[in-house]
């Protein structure tokens, strides 16, 4: 059912829609589908409301769910671009490709962790910062989310492992020092520590 302006037949101009799937829609029309600023409302209440073209969200808009929210850019229905998104107290602020995060961005968890910097396919990826909860700090490089590469950690203590990374796992040549302590180089594999050289 539609209510409002009609051209050659078609919705165009201002107008309200309910459609076949009960999603009701409200704002400007273009050949039949919305087109210009509207909102979209489905029958649990989630809605988005922003731009459209041709029927399809693209460019800038809210999406509100009932535990969920995303605003930002949208790019042939799909979340794409810079945006901010929320969800059980945790929140992302950056670029994101196909609605997970993808570029440069800040993600803040609900437990108080915070990761800043490159992510790929919706995991930290390249270099970054990580704080973790208990008030440690690993900065350097990433890899399918882990800890792979060089990279420094400082542990809530004070203790510093600066070196080589696999797999979340301290591997290869670790330069050790904190507080109070003399800085030493050490050999690690799989996380655990094979020598030490003074």
């Amino acid at each position: 059912m539609y209510e409002g302006h009609i051209y050659e037949g078609l919705p165009s101009g201002r107008g309200r829609k309910f459609f076949v799937d009960s999603n009701y829609y409200v704002g400007e029309f273009l050949n039949g589908h919305p087109h210009g600023k509207g909102r979209m409302t489905t029958p649990s209440g989630n809605f988005y409301e922003g731009d459209w073209i041709n029927g399809l969200r693209e460019g800038d808009g809210l999406e509100e769910f009932a535990d969920e929210t995303y605003e930002g850019k949208f790019k042939e229905n799909n979340r794409n671009g810079r945006g901010v998104w929320s969800k059980d107290g945790n929140k992302y602020t950056g670029i994101v490709s196909s609605g997970v995060p993808e570029g440069y961005g800040v993600f803040n968890w609900a437990d108080g962790s915070t990761y800043t910097g490159d992510w790929l396919k919706g995991k930290p990826h390249g270099k970054g910062q990580m704080r973790y909860k208990d008030g440690s700090e690993y900065e350097g490089e990433f890899e399918n989310g882990q800890r792979h590469g060089k990279g420094k950690l400082i542990t809530a203590e004070g203790d510093v492992f600066d070196g080589n990374w696999i797999h979340d796992q301290k591997d290869g040549e670790i330069i050790l020092s904190g507080k109070e302590k003399a800085t030493v180089s050490s050999i690690w594999k799989q996380d655990k520590l094979i020598s030490v050289k003074e």
